[in-house]
């Protein structure tokens, strides 16, 4: 990068550091149809089923689906061994990672893991819009209609009580060892996120349930 260009990406950040908050813009409230039930990833009878506990604004859970996920989908989910039952489980900030599990429902069943998936790709780009009220709507606007969503539809989602309260639902029905994220049970057992550990679980799980 030569002087000039470093010259105005020095620029750029000055400017960006100094922005001045801008309030959210109003949006009009809108019939939404969002996706109420546990979305599940893979074959519904597949033999074993994992739930993942996570959140969206987690880095732990960002590094898990980039480094280990994509071997367990396409070892067990996409073979239909297994199936992923995937909760919400909100962590800081809060209100991004409960707005991120509203707009993945609002999207629907069938586009609920792109959401998820698209959360995690532009994790620190949204956590960090989040300093200007204005550019973390557009970062949730921009989110929503990357999956069909507008931004009436996107407000509408985010600030639906009934969405907020089912992920709450989720979080208090827990079991009580779920205290970290990203927390996988399998046979009604924690087991670390280690691919290692993950495959040795569901090979044990899959003994279980071949036929004598």
């Amino acid at each position: 990068m030569n002087f000039l260009r470093l010259a105005l990406a020095a620029t750029a950040l000055l400017l960006a550091a100094c922005e001045q908050p801008r309030e959210p813009e109003a949006y009009k409230t809108v019939e939404i149809t969002p996706f109420l039930g546990q979305p599940v990833m893979g074959d519904p009878n597949a033999p074993v089923l994992i739930t993942e506990y996570a959140s969206t604004t987690c880095g732990h859970c960002r590094a898990f689906h980039e480094q280990v996920f994509p071997e367990l989908k396409a070892k067990y989910i996409d073979t239909g061994k297994a199936r992923l039952a995937w909760v919400v489980m909100p962590t800081p900030p809060l209100a991004i990672s409960i707005a991120g599990a509203s707009i993945a429902r609002c999207a629907g069943e069938d586009k609920f893991f792109a959401v998820i998936d698209d959360l995690f790709d532009h994790q620190n780009e949204i956590i960090e819009s989040s300093r200007n009220p204005w550019r973390l709507q557009k970062s949730l606007r921009d989110l929503g209609g990357r999956h069909g969503l507008n931004a009436d539809q996107v407000g509408t989602c985010i600030d639906d009580d009934a969405l907020v309260e089912l992920t709450r639902k989720y979080v208090q029905e827990s079991p009580p060892f779920v205290t970290s994220t990203p927390t996988f049970i399998i046979g009604g057992e924690d087991v670390d996120q280690t691919m290692e550990a993950l495959s040795a679980a569901i090979d044990a799980e899959l003994a279980k349930a071949a036929p004598q």
